[in-house]
Order: structure tokens, then C-alpha cells, then sequence
């Protein structure tokens, strides 16, 4: 009997997008899917879309409590043995559930199980092609980096561990799960490109940045922290997990360079190592230069890792001196 997968999807004023959501959920080539939309109190024709596939889905519309709370609500609501949080902008790709179930099963002791996915821009253009890392807890954690992206899919028993997520943050609730998550067992990388993560000027990624968000990472570590019975290798890698967590903040909110340059001190000053090579450039960069210059800067340097990304991906190869 194959395990029933619920797939919950949160959308607040993303009607534009929804329905291809839905679509790519709902054409999937697994047959036991619940699939559970939950409007939250979105102002645009959210509930006319949903209205459209009444007896398809389950769907509810309630009052604004924001993402956190109203992922929570549909967990809580989720019977699957397996369940995945896929945002309304965010659609997947074709065979994701096939794909994951059968890679869980074959192995039954990771907690979560997560693909590669492709970058996407308003029109569903793909933009790249992003191949994440192999699953390293104290690496995510050292470095600050959630290595878990679009298209996660997540064992029931997750959630008897460690609960839902913390309503407390609004934009690094699903980083600070899979935090807390991890401290239980094992995560996994399916080596396919299954899902996708949309850029546009309206998503969370985009339009969050500042001091609120850069805030938020650092208390997110601070409430980790705070944890009893953390084992001895997190205590370990304190400071750089700290370090980094100042680093990223300072990243979210660079506009704000009074708030960002105390980001940038505080993670020297936690650990004055990691930043003797490009890091380091960059902060040393950041204080010195006027911010007109520091931003031309760093928008050649975006523009050339992106041409060489673009290079790498079209199969040929760099060549230094002679050919």
C-alpha cells in the first residue's frame, strides 16, 4: 500500500500564481495525494481560484495570521504519512511525490528528503538550474546556510520530534525547523530536479530584506541556543555558527549600512578566521567604500558569477593559457 502524501500549500495574495500550483499538484503521477490549500485572508480573487476546484482539494479561507502560523494549520490538518509544504508560487516539477515516496522508502531512516530545483522567474522562465548540497547538519549550522530548499518532503514522526514550526519568526521559520529538526535524524538529498523557487518582486525573498529579517537570524540562533540537551559538537561550533548567522544578517539588510556594518563587526569579531579569504574582502570593502561604489561593485561581481554559471551549465570548460 503506498503511504498517503499531503501536500499543504499556504497562499496569500498570489492568485496569479495559484492556479499553476494547483495544476502542477493536482496532474501529478501519484494517485494518494490530500492536497490542503489554506487562503489566509488574501484581498485578490484567491478564493475564486480555489472555488474552481471544490471537491479536488481542501481548501478553507480564514482571517490574516500570517505564513508560519497558517503552515502550522494545515500540518495540523494533514493525515499523510508523508507531508511537503509547497508554496502557492512555487509549483513542482512532474513525478516530484513518485519520485520522493520511492526515495523515502528505500530509505527509512531520514526524517526528510529534499531535491534539487530550478530558479523561475514571474512567467515560469527557468533562470538556472540549482543542484543543493549533500545533507550535512553541523555544515548548515556552522555556515548558516539552509541547505534545504524548494520542494522538501517530511515523515510524519518529524513532527511527534520536534513539533511545527516557531510562530515567533515570519521569515526564517522553515531555516530555524530544519535546525530543530535535524538535532533527530537524518535529511537526505534526492539527486533530481523536482521543484521550483520563483523570483519576483513580490515574493518573501525578494521584498523582505532589511533590518526585520536580519534581525530575525540572529535570534533564531540565540533561541537555538537556548535549547536544553544540545549535543557537544553544536556547542562546539558556537562561534562560528554565530560568526555566520552576523554575516548573512548583515547581507539581508546592506541598505541599511549603519545596522549592517554592526552585523559585519560582530561576525569578526565571533570568528576572526573565517573571513581571512573573499568574505573578509567583502566586509573590508563594505566599510571602506561609499555605498555607490560598493554597490557597482557588487553588481559586477553578481553579473560575473552569473556568466560563469551560465558557462559551466553549457557543458564547456574554462581553459587558462594555451590552447
Amino acid at each position: 500500500m503506498l503511504p498517503l502524501v499531503s501536500i499543504v500549500t499556504p497562499a496569500y495574495n498570489r492568485a496569479s500564481y495559484l492556479e499553476e500550483t494547483i495544476q502542477c499538484v493536482l496532474t501529478q503521477d501519484y494517485q494518494h495525494i490530500e492536497y490542503i490549500v489554506l487562503d489566509d485572508g488574501s484581498t485578490d480573487n484567491t478564493r475564486e481560484v480555489l472555488e474552481k476546484y471544490a471537491g479536488r482539494l481542501i481548501w478553507e479561507t480564514h482571517q490574516n495570521m500570517g505564513e508560519t502560523k497558517t503552515v502550522n494549520k494545515g500540518l495540523q490538518m494533514a493525515r499523510g504519512d508523508i507531508v511537503a509544504v509547497i508554496n502557492s508560487d512555487d509549483p513542482l516539477l512532474p513525478r516530484a511525490v513518485s519520485t520522493a515516496v520511492a526515495f523515502m522508502q528505500r530509505h527509512p531512516n531520514i526524517l526528510v528528503a529534499y531535491p534539487d530545483w530550478a530558479r523561475i522567474d514571474h512567467d515560469s522562465r527557468v533562470i538556472e538550474f540549482v543542484r543543493v548540497p549533500e545533507y550535512d547538519y553541523l555544515y548548515m549550522l556552522r555556515f548558516h546556510q539552509c541547505i534545504v530548499g524548494s520542494g522538501a518532503f517530511i515523515r510524519r514522526k518529524a513532527f511527534e520530534l520536534a513539533g511545527m514550526r516557531d510562530p515567533d519568526f515570519k521569515y526564517v521559520a522553515d531555516f530555524e525547523y530544519w535546525l530543530r529538526l535535524g538535532l533527530y535524524g537524518p535529511f537526505a538529498r534526492i539527486p533530481e530536479t523536482l521543484a521550483t523557487f520563483r523570483v519576483h518582486p513580490e515574493s518573501t525573498s525578494v521584498s523582505s530584506r532589511g533590518a526585520a529579517m536580519a534581525n530575525e537570524h540572529i535570534r533564531m540562533m540565540q533561541k537555538f541556543y537556548s535549547l536544553p540537551n544540545l549535543p557537544p559538537q553544536v556547542h562546539e561550533v558556537h562561534a562560528e555558527a554565530f560568526s555566520w548567522a552576523h554575516y548573512v544578517a548583515a547581507g539581508r539588510c546592506e541598505s541599511v549600512r549603519k545596522v549592517a556594518r554592526e552585523h559585519y563587526l560582530k561576525s569578526v569579531q565571533y570568528y576572526p578566521l573565517s573571513f581571512l579569504g573573499k568574505h573578509g574582502f567583502k566586509i573590508v570593502l563594505f566599510m571602506l567604500l561609499p555605498e555607490h561604489l560598493f554597490e557597482r561593485l557588487s553588481r559586477y561581481w553578481r553579473t560575473v558569477l552569473s556568466a560563469v554559471k551560465r558557462y559551466h551549465r553549457s557543458g564547456r570548460k574554462f581553459f587558462f593559457g594555451k590552447v
